[in-house]
């Protein structure tokens, strides 16, 4: 592949809040995103080339499977430009970031839009089952299950039994990033928990417990993409650079080079010339709490099996070596599909630009994000990683 020829910044953007919505429509809940997102950067919607938007399920939940883009981004006055839907499971949002980016660095536009917008909630309540069975090769399980609660258990199952993890330590991580969703008043859920409330919670499959896994949300968060010359021309500050966006497809039976986090992880570290001890924050794919130390280990921000160590000293704790997920991550922020991508990269951005308030990490200068789309045998579908810096 070709080097880039420009830099990418991320001017800003805007998140809205994350939450149980049946009422609002995706477009109620996208729209008024996408506006704050524009009045932040300090643009006007004419000024915007190109757009692309992450949504995974819209077929299913909304009966809007065509020209989604177009019917989210019109009512805020984005029209006539080249606007593309993406849909990549878990990945949709992330995956139209790296699309934003590609569009500036090799040169095609100077100003794009990376919208992540999702409605997973309905009076229908089978209807978000329905759709997350949408999002792999693997078979249903029946009404009210999701197969990849089941996966992720097999993990945490399989990582206790081979580096000694126990139970508590899914719970402290659970714990923690409730107390980071505390500090986050755009997160689906706010209130803190003990370890004791967390173990004491309905197992869903052991040994998660339902406090250890992310609800079932909806929301939209906007990114705002530009050349570093747009930049300049429009004297936009408090920006940060996306100095490297890597996306790869899963190996359904495994990959001796690793799964795709994995993969997406050296692809991005040797675009960027950033090594993972370089790392000050990162925003890291957690449907469950045992997937975050898988995540950290892939990520190579840690030896294998020393996840467990970094929960136990507080080393990704606000405070600690390297936080993780200070957004509160997918199972307190919350997880409406579509958008997290996008959320993710605006909570590393708000975090090296000094501007994440109470949940500020000091002196963070360089930080990920990372997301896992679907799965595709012993795979994820799709994986992406994101490294920021300033």
């Amino acid at each position: 592949m070709k080097a880039p020829s420009h830099k990418v910044v991320v001017a800003g953007g805007a998140i809205g809040r994350f939450g149980r919505f049946v009422d609002r429509s995706l477009v109620d809940i996208a729209a008024p995103v996408v506006r704050d997102a524009l009045a932040a950067v300090g643009i006007s919607a004419t000024d915007v080339q190109a757009a692309f938007v992450g949504n995974a399920f819209g077929g299913v939940i909304v009966n809007q499977e065509s020209i989604l883009a177009q019917v989210l981004l019109s009512p805020a006055g984005i029209m006539r430009v080249p606007m593309h839907t993406i849909k990549n499971a878990c990945s949709s949002g992330s995956d139209a970031v790296h699309l934003a980016y590609n569009a500036i660095a090799y040169g095609q536009y100077d100003c794009v839009l990376a919208l992540g917008a999702e409605k997973l909630t309905h009076v229908d309540k089978t209807r978000a089952f329905t759709a997350l069975a949408s999002a792999t090769d693997h078979p249903a399980l029946g009404e009210g299950r999701s197969v990849f609660m089941d996966v992720n258990a097999g993990r945490a199952r399989s990582y206790m039994e081979k580096y000694g993890a126990q139970v508590r330590h899914f719970a402290k991580t659970a714990v923690k990033n409730r107390k980071h969703g505390s500090l986050n008043d755009r997160a689906a859920e706010r209130a803190e928990l003990t370890v004791e409330a967390v173990l004491a919670d309905k197992v869903i499959v052991a040994p998660l417990t339902r406090a250890m896994c992310g609800g079932v949300v909806d929301g939209a968060a906007c990114a705002i993409l530009v050349s570093e010359e747009f930049a300049v021309l429009y004297g936009l500050c408090s920006t940060s650079v996306l100095a490297a966006s890597a996306i790869v497809s899963g190996v359904p039976e495994g990959d001796p080079a690793g799964n795709a986090t994995h993969r997406a992880a050296l692809a991005a570290y040797a675009a960027s010339g950033i090594d993972p001890r370089d790392i000050h924050v990162a925003e890291v794919h957690d449907p469950s709490a045992p997937q975050e130390f898988f995540d950290v280990e892939d990520l190579m921000l840690c030896g294998r099996g020393e996840a467990i160590r970094l929960v136990e000293d507080g080393d990704t704790s606000l405070g600690g070596r390297i936080p993780v997920n200070t957004s509160g991550g997918l199972t307190s922020r919350g997880h409406p599909v579509g958008a997290t991508g996008v959320a993710q990269v605006l909570e590393i951005h708000e975090q090296l630009t000094g501007r994440a308030g109470s949940r500020q990490v000091e002196g963070a200068k360089v930080g990920l994000a990372q997301m896992a789309g679907g799965l595709l045998g012993k795979d994820s579908a799709i994986a992406t990683v994101h490294l920021l810096s300033v």
